[in-house]
């Protein structure tokens, strides 16, 4: 199991070199609270207003959360509306994760929860990761310094690496 993954809003195979304005990095562990909190978030809607397409990539989200060794390709092949959507609701999952205090394994009675270690997490950069992926959905994601790429999720928030 890694302990960070790649994340890219391609809308179909990545590239053989990382474009970094379209991929970022981000601790595992991170990821997976904020996509189990999201999943949790829109399965807590009644199903006619859940977005059209979300019974067509449920899966594919919560198997996203539960393994770390996955490229995860945000744009989960949906339509330029659809991604909107998307973007929207990590949005307003990361308002609510602003609003909890910081989670351990302890507290997430969730199956598709993972994490490392016991400790808790800060849901700050669990949140800023969530808005990094509404701006990565919609193209607006702000490009990171000459030769890096950003990793989101950890600890004291966003940062970055060489892609190398």
């Amino acid at each position: 199991m890694s302990k960070t993954r790649s994340i890219g809003c391609y809308g179909g195979p990545p590239p053989d070199l990382p474009d970094p304005v379209r991929e970022i990095w981000a601790y595992d562990g991170a990821l997976s609270i904020l996509l189990g909190q999201l999943l949790r978030d829109v399965e807590g809607i009644p199903p006619e207003h859940r977005p059209g397409w979300w019974d067509a990539r449920v899966e594919e989200l919560r198997t996203q959360a539960m393994f770390s060794d996955l490229f995860f390709d945000v744009a989960l092949g949906l339509a330029p509306d659809d991604r909107e959507d998307l973007a929207e609701l990590f949005e307003e999952t990361a308002a609510r994760l602003r609003d909890r205090p910081p989670r351990t394994p302890g507290q997430a009675d969730d199956w598709h929860l993972v994490f490392r270690g016991d400790h808790a997490y800060d849901v700050g950069p669990i949140a800023e990761l969530g808005q990094a992926l509404g701006e990565l959905l919609r193209g607006t994601l702000a490009a990171p310094p000459p030769g890096t790429l950003w990793l989101y999720g950890s600890p004291g928030g966003r940062t970055t690496i060489s892609p190398r």
